[in-house]
């Protein structure tokens, strides 16, 4: 049974690049797949899924930058490793690859046949930027994501109860507070008959003359 070949997703919307590496990968037995704009690359990622692709970054429809910060957000395509193979050549622009995800970022002007050939092999068995090691990768960087949202979502319920907490406390103290304030004896006035009334602070009876100790309760009065 003869061995199963790579498939390899070119992207450039340059047809004279598309023919000359699809002659050239396709005679290093690969199974090569070709798109001629951004738009296309992504729909092809999708349908063909290509275990490696060579990636063009001035492109009508979608740019390169975009293409592979769709492909990176994509679970589907996630794990494709990508080489960029682009005229723009400024370590900003290079930079700015690698960060998005790109495995690899290659000039036109200074990458030979030679020189993305041994790169696609070198990355299609690495044990680093292998479709599989990156589909492991992926997966371990989701459940991660995953447990840091339910973590902070848990700290946040902690803070959000103690915060609570701390509020039911403080009213607490305050009312207790204000209850010690109350006035353990409270005083009526007859108007019309000038006399003084006392209320008993523990079962409110009515008192005459300045009881020393509530008749109804016993509770001893304030002089």
């Amino acid at each position: 049974m003869p061995e199963e070949k790579r498939k390899i997703l070119f992207v450039d919307d340059d047809s004279f690049l598309r023919k000359v590496y699809d002659a050239e990968l396709s005679e290093q037995k690969f199974d090569v797949v070709l798109a001629v704009d951004g738009q296309d690359g992504l729909d092809k990622a999708h349908s063909e899924d290509p275990d490696l692709i060579i990636l063009d970054m001035i492109m009508p429809k979608k740019n390169g930058f975009e293409v592979l910060t769709a492909l990176q957000n994509d679970p589907k395509t996630a794990a494709i490793p990508v080489i960029i193979l682009s005229n723009l050549g400024q370590a900003i622009d290079r930079q700015k690859g690698i960060d998005l995800g790109a495995a690899d970022y290659l000039v036109k002007d200074s990458a030979t046949l030679g020189v993305i050939i041994n790169k696609i092999n070198h990355i299609l068995n690495s044990k680093t930027y292998s479709k599989e090691v990156l589909a492991k990768s992926h997966q371990v960087a989701i459940k991660e994501a995953k447990t840091e949202t339910i973590l902070k979502a848990g700290e946040k319920a902690i803070q959000d109860f103690s915060s609570k907490s701390l509020q039911a406390v403080a009213k607490g103290i305050v009312k207790k507070s204000l209850k010690k304030q109350e006035p353990k004896e409270r005083v009526a006035v007859d108007t019309e008959n000038k006399k003084r009334f006392n209320f008993c602070p523990s079962c409110g009876k009515h008192l005459k003359d300045n009881y020393k100790f509530c008749p109804s309760c016993g509770y001893k009065l304030e002089s």
